[in-house]
């Protein structure tokens, strides 16, 4: 098992957005105080043991990388949870589209055709 954790340097670099929705997907705990030194954040209370909820196995987990470089994933988590943020549609496997009609019937749209 990969013992890193994230630095705060790194982490106090992301958006708050950004720290916001990893945050909640790892279900990283902020066991601390805000600390704030000349205007400057130097945590957001989160600590080095908070950190730990963000593991390899986690990101691998989310991502469903066979990686287990912890920076890569890490890398990746930001891109997928930016995309989030953006509002691009994040493509997973086959996708169908749902067409609904004025009588509300949904009709699923395939290759092909289409299917009541």
């Amino acid at each position: 098992m990969n013992n890193h954790i994230l630095s705060m340097h790194t982490w106090i670099s992301l958006s708050n957005e950004q720290r916001i929705r990893i945050r909640a997907i790892f279900n990283i705990p902020r066991s601390a105080h805000v600390q704030v030194n000349d205007g400057v954040i130097e945590t957001d209370g989160t600590t080095p043991e908070d950190f730990k909820a963000l593991s390899v196995e986690k990101m691998k987990a989310y991502l469903s990388s066979d990686s287990d470089d912890f920076h890569k994933l890490f890398d990746m988590v930001i891109a997928k949870v930016q995309e989030d943020i953006e509002g691009k549609p994040i493509v997973i496997g086959t996708v169908e589209t749902i067409v609904l009609n004025a009588n509300k019937t949904p009709n699923v749209k395939t290759k092909k055709g289409t299917k009541k």
